[in-house]
């Protein structure tokens, strides 16, 4: 194993911890979605969101709730919080997976 494999190895590691971490957020904000704002977890459909009857139309309804910043009127102080978070989270989450994949050819063309 050359240190290519290694770096590739723990740059999978941290986008995989990464992309956990966007998971388990999107699940903590989503339960409390329920508690505070029913209407809005019957909109993305949040009882079945992650299983595989969940509606792609209506995750993508979240998604562009939290990159509009639609969030930032809700009522709901707490609320608000993770929708910051859940939308930092992703951000970096999404960039850690860009860089997973431009790494590949990086790491094969300097054989390292």
């Amino acid at each position: 194993m050359n240190n290519s494999d290694l770096i590739f190895i723990a740059f999978s590691i941290i986008t995989l911890i990464n992309v956990a971490r966007a998971v388990s957020s999107l699940r903590c904000l989503l339960y409390r979605m329920r508690d505070i704002d029913p209407l809005l977890y019957q909109r993305v459909n949040g009882r079945v969101f992650f299983k595989t009857e969940g509606n792609y139309s209506k995750q993508m309804q979240l998604f562009h709730y939290i990159h509009r910043n639609e969030h930032l009127q809700h009522f709901d102080e707490y609320f608000i919080y993770r929708c910051n978070k859940v939308k930092k989270i992703f951000t970096v989450a999404s960039y850690f997976v860009m860089l997973n994949i431009l790494l590949i050819p990086i790491l094969m063309y300097l054989d390292l």
